[in-house]
């Protein structure tokens, strides 16, 4: 083989390798993006979710199985103390909500049950009980007062 055809060769290759590359580049740049939906929409559930009422009293058992299932499932994005600071939020194209915030803790109870059992983007559907789920939401309410 002609070093003219070896060198042809590898520059074919280049070419192509230099081509896949790019296109997987793109393809992971705006994934992130297309993940999380449009951007700045604010995240309502339906009416009929939101008139679902929290069957959980909130005792003390209930508020530990919940912080439990929070730390387990949610603080990771969500963060400690619900400011959406969580150690693998700064890895996500948009910040997870603030639970501590006003316009989040004014959102019934009904509507955290619709987003965690419907989830959206990067959230994913909680894999918990529906007992569970209402735990979390109880131990939620805490947060407000953690500003």
């Amino acid at each position: 083989m002609s070093s003219k055809r070896i060198i042809s060769m590898i520059e074919a290759h280049a070419r192509t390798l230099t081509l896949t590359l790019a296109m997987l580049i793109a393809v992971f740049a705006t994934a992130p993006a297309r993940a999380q939906g449009p951007p700045d929409v604010l995240w309502v559930a339906p009416e009929r979710a939101s008139h679902r009422a929290n069957p959980v009293q909130a005792t003390a058992d209930v508020l530990k199985k919940g912080h439990d299932l929070f730390h387990r499932d949610c603080e990771q994005c969500h963060g400690k103390a619900g400011h959406g600071d969580g150690p693998q939020s700064f890895s996500l194209e948009k910040h997870p909500a603030d639970l501590s915030s006003d316009r989040v803790q004014s959102q019934p109870d009904g509507a955290f049950f619709w987003k965690m059992t419907e989830g959206r983007g990067v959230m994913p559907k909680a894999t918990l009980s529906e007992n569970e789920k209402w735990s979390v939401i109880v131990y939620i309410r805490t947060l407000s007062a953690k500003h």
